[in-house]
């Protein structure tokens, strides 16, 4: 059902705000409910609003509005000007634009008009009837929660469900990943380039789960980073070239520690203490030139004293101790080639080669260091035979690994090769780097939202959500078949002169218009039907205004039984279907509406069901409107209830607002004159509504014609009107100016026409309201104060 209507621009109706102004008197906003009766004046903008229901029917605005704007809101969601192509409502509209459209002949009569033809289900077939009974039971109704439809109902739930539930999720998820796409990874230029989105981000991830992919460890980020930051370093020149001679002086050593040598003539004090053997061996270079006093003691020396030593310390001893010195001189120089091995500094690396450079030289320091230790030991051992000359030494074993330094040098000279190639492929390696620094924070923060694991819920709510989708298109398609099926059986039963019948049908039952008939004729060559009018067995032209206006009721009456009407929820809308008719067919316009579409029918069940989804009537009218009172309402609960509405124009705009109750209840012109009076008793009220002032003149005119009438119903004289209003008023100045003004001035403009040329003039209007309205409480207040209460205004006290 339609609910409410907008229009920002559309005709008379100019921002038209529902919520803002369709409220009843405590001011809650008032919907359109299943039946509505609009009431408005001729001009006030009934047409116009019928025309904004029609483009739901035609799916496209009316020609000649110039930038509509309008939105319509209801339960199968709003549509406005631009969306009028997509909706589902369907809905039928009578105004003067369905007559133009499909009954040209009734506006053009003498200039080649014609008449649509229609066609309703002819005679019944009984085959044919119980096969649609049966499919239409297979289809059922979602208010009866049966069939198909009602199924549908429940598919499409669940497949919105899971649509939604599905959207979700993966919205969510592929917002976690365009987040950090473009807040983490694409505003950190240490990563790579400017341009990465969330594709760029999906690709990395699946660049994760390949063979080989390990993300960097802390260290290994830190040295990434360093390596970023590294300009060009200049190439190193040289390395490392070591050669060990360890085995040649351990060789030499073995044989100097191990020979053995005797004094010629022995000194046993001396072989037994070497000590003291070294201190006389170091003592005879101090004494040689004094030859017989001590140098320590200053005691003379025994005369045989240098014979004797000579004899201990033989030529053989001095040659060993020369090749002792040699071979102790050959260990410290090899000592101190080992302080100047690796002369290269950690600057002139790169980050990632500094750092393996670090290792490796402190790998091989701790080798050279082990190497060091033997060489000390080997010095300490050829020392010690120094020493004790006459006594062998044992050498020990060398603990230092040859082949590791060996290793260590040729691993330092690789990184020396690799450094200096780096130069070359620093730019080719900072990329890596970036992308490798890139893909470990992408790894992380996958791990992290469990990227896999979320992915695999997501395909299991697509896969719900397709299978729902499924089920939904299925029944949905069975029904479109079935539906296909029942029209393909009632093209079986359309007959084209039956919609003419039925429309003669009409006319005769409820108009008795027996004269008057719409004939279906063969064309010429008998392929077509065409629809024309006829008075006794003649061509009909020159129809009058009333004629016409029936004829068209009546064919849209009877289009509402054709294939594409009869059976579905129709929204009807009815403007003003009593143009230019009395009274009595204005009753039986009120008579058709009632028996063909408001009265209810009755389900097996006894309970009511409605002949339409939602049903519209407007009209100017107040005894067609006394009459719409009498139609069937359907009740607020579980069918949607009814509401009355006003139309009115405020100067070039026209507005909706909830009828009042004087013309809801009452629905006399009485009452509603009455209530244009008073509007007018105040000038603030013109800063509202214009419209009362401006019809002021008539409104009164005619007010005190009815009201003077009831009450002084003979008169004699002439000038009736002008005698009642004076028995009313009295003599008094005031009523003579009264009378004078309202027959010559404010309600007729024949004698000053160039009145209509120049505005109301407002502020003396409310006097002559507030006069009227004085007299009449004065001369009867008990009357004064029940039309007071007619139209929703409280008693007068004084």
């Amino acid at each position: 059902m339609i609910t409410q209507i907008d229009i920002a621009s559309f005709g008379s109706f100019q921002g038209l705000d529902w919520k803002k102004t369709v409220r009843d008197s405590g001011k809650n906003v008032q919907d359109f409910k299943r039946l509505n009766i609009l009431y408005g004046r001729n001009y006030s903008g009934k047409t116009t609003l019928s025309r904004v229901f029609r483009s739901l029917e035609t799916r496209k605005v009316p020609l000649n509005y110039f930038g509509p704007s309008f939105t319509i809101h209801g339960d199968k969601g709003s549509i406005s000007q631009a969306t009028l192509a997509t909706h589902t409502y369907d809905v039928r509209v009578y105004n003067r634009d369905f007559v133009t459209d499909n009954l040209s002949f009734l506006v053009n009569q003498q200039i080649g008009g014609e008449i649509k033809t229609f066609a309703i289900v002819g005679e019944k077939n009984k085959e044919i009837e119980e096969a649609i009974a049966a499919i239409e039971a297979k289809l059922g109704k979602v208010e009866e929660k049966t069939g198909l439809r009602f199924d549908l109902e429940g598919k499409k739930t669940e497949r919105d469900r899971t649509k939604s539930t599905y959207k979700t999720a993966a919205d969510n998820h592929e917002g976690k990943l365009r987040s950090h796409a473009n807040d983490t990874i694409k505003q950190n230029r240490q990563y790579g380039p400017a341009v990465y989105n969330i594709d760029s981000i999906k690709k990395d991830i699946l660049a994760t789960k390949k063979t080989g992919f390990t993300a960097l460890s802390v260290e290994e980020q830190a040295a990434k980073l360093a390596l970023l930051k590294q300009d060009a370093l200049a190439d190193i020149s040289g390395s490392i070239s070591f050669t060990l001679a360890m085995d040649s002086l351990r060789s030499t050593a073995q044989s100097l520690l191990s020979k053995e040598i005797k004094p010629t003539t022995p000194i046993q004090e001396l072989l037994n203490d070497s000590v003291l053997q070294l201190w006389v061996k170091q003592g005879l270079g101090h004494h040689r030139d004094k030859r017989d006093t001590c140098a320590f003691c200053r005691q003379s020396l025994p005369h045989n004293i240098w014979q004797t030593l000579d004899e201990h310390f033989s030529k053989e001893s001095g040659e060993l101790e020369a090749a002792l010195d040699n071979a102790i001189t050959s260990v410290k120089e090899e000592i101190a080639a080992i302080a100047g091995f690796i002369s290269f500094k950690r600057e002139q690396f790169y980050a990632e080669e500094r750092a393996a450079f670090y290792l490796i030289s402190k790998a091989l320091a701790e080798a050279l260091a082990i190497y060091k230790k033997d060489l000390e030991s080997l010095k300490k051992s050829l020392e010690s035979r120094k020493a004790s000359l006459f006594q062998t030494v044992v050498m020990k074993e060398a603990l230092y690994d040859a082949n590791e330094i060996q290793r260590h040098v040729d691993a330092i000279n690789a990184i020396i090769l690799t450094n200096n190639d780096k130069t070359k492929t620093l730019d080719k390696d900072k990329a890596t780097a970036r992308e490798a620094l890139r893909l470990t924070d992408v790894y992380a923060f996958a791990q992290a939202i469990s990227h896999d694991t979320e992915l695999n819920r997501i395909a299991d709510l697509k896969t719900k959500a397709e299978t729902a989708n499924t089920a939904f298109n299925d029944v949905s398609t069975q029904i479109t078949k079935l539906e296909d099926d029942i029209t393909a059986l009632r093209a079986k039963e359309k007959d084209e002169r039956k919609g003419a019948d039925r429309i003669n049908t009409l006319l005769t039952h409820f108009f008795g218009h027996d004269g008057i008939k719409l004939e279906a004729k063969d064309n010429t060559d008998k392929t077509a039907v065409r629809f024309e009018i006829t008075r006794d067995g003649k061509s009909a032209y020159n129809l009058s205004e009333g004629e016409c206006s029936l004829i068209a009721f009546c064919y849209f009456i009877a289009k509402l039984e054709e294939p594409e009407s009869k059976g579905k929820d129709l929204i009807i809308y009815i403007d003003d279907p009593i143009s230019s008719l009395d009274g009595n067919h204005i009753f039986f316009v009120f008579s058709l509406i009632e028996s063909l579409i408001a009265r209810p029918q009755k389900n097996n069940d006894g309970t009511n069901k409605y002949r339409y989804k939602q049903l519209f009537i407007s009209t100017h009218n107040l005894d067609f409107l006394k009459y719409l009172k009498k139609l069937s309402l359907p009740p607020e609960k579980n069918h949607g209830g009814n509401q009355h509405f006003l139309i009115e124009r405020n100067g070039a705009a026209s507005a909706i607002s909830v009828m009042p109750a004087y013309l809801k209840e009452y629905i006399t012109e009485f009452n509603y004159l009455f209530h244009q009076i008073y509007k007018c008793r105040d000038a603030e009220y013109a800063k509202v509504s214009h419209e009362p002032f401006y019809s002021f003149g008539n409104n009164l005119r005619k007010f005190l014609e009815a009201f003077l009438f009831y009450k002084f119903p003979h008169h004699d004289d002439k000038n009736d009107s002008l005698e009642r209003m004076k028995k009313f008023f009295g003599d008094d100045d005031t009523a003579i100016a009264l009378a004078n003004r309202l027959n010559n001035e404010l309600s007729h403009l024949e004698s000053i026409f160039d009145r209509s040329m120049k505005p109301v003039e407002i502020p003396e209007l409310p006097k002559l309201a507030n006069y009227v309205l004085d007299k009449i409480y004065e001369k009867d207040p008990h009357q004064y104060n029940s039309l007071l209460k007619s139209i929703g205004e409280p008693e007068r006290v004084s």
